[in-house]
C-alpha cells in the first residue's frame, strides 16, 4: 500500500511478482489473442520487460560500486541477452564498458559488434 504513495521503482524489488505477472499476461495474450485486454496485455508486458531489465541493471551496478567488475559485466550482458529491447540496454553497455576499463581489459571495451562496425 505504502509503495503506491512512493511510487517504488520495480527495478529496485525483487523480480519474483514481476515475472509471474509477466507470465499471466503472456499467458492471455497468447490463449486469447482476439481478447479486449491483449493489447494491454501486451502493453504491460512490455514494461515489466523493461522492469526486469531495470533490475538486473541496477544488480550489475550493484556489483559495480562494490568492486566486483566480472560479476557486473556477467549481469549486464544477461540484460543484453535476456531483454534486447529495453531501455536499460544503454545502462548496461556503459556498465560493461565501465568494468572492463577497471579490470584493464581495454581491448575488450573497443570491441564492437559487426551489425555496428563501419563498413
Amino acid at each position: 500500500m505504502l509503495g503506491y504513495v512512493v511510487e517504488t521503482d520495480l527495478s529496485e524489488r525483487d523480480p519474483k511478482m514481476t515475472k509471474e505477472a509477466f507470465g499471466a499476461f503472456r499467458e492471455l495474450v497468447t490463449r486469447f489473442p482476439a481478447s479486449k485486454y491483449a493489447e494491454d496485455s501486451a502493453e504491460r508486458m512490455r514494461y515489466l520487460t523493461n522492469a526486469l531489465a531495470g533490475y538486473e541493471v541496477h544488480v550489475a551496478r550493484n556489483y559495480y560500486n562494490r568492486g566486483a567488475y566480472v560479476a557486473a559485466v556477467n549481469r549486464a550482458q544477461s540484460t543484453l541477452v535476456n531483454y534486447p529491447p529495453t531501455h536499460a540496454n544503454e545502462e548496461a553497455l556503459v556498465l560493461t564498458v565501465e568494468s572492463y576499463v577497471k579490470l584493464g581489459m581495454t581491448a575488450l571495451r573497443e570491441v564492437r559488434p559487426r551489425a555496428l562496425k563501419a563498413p
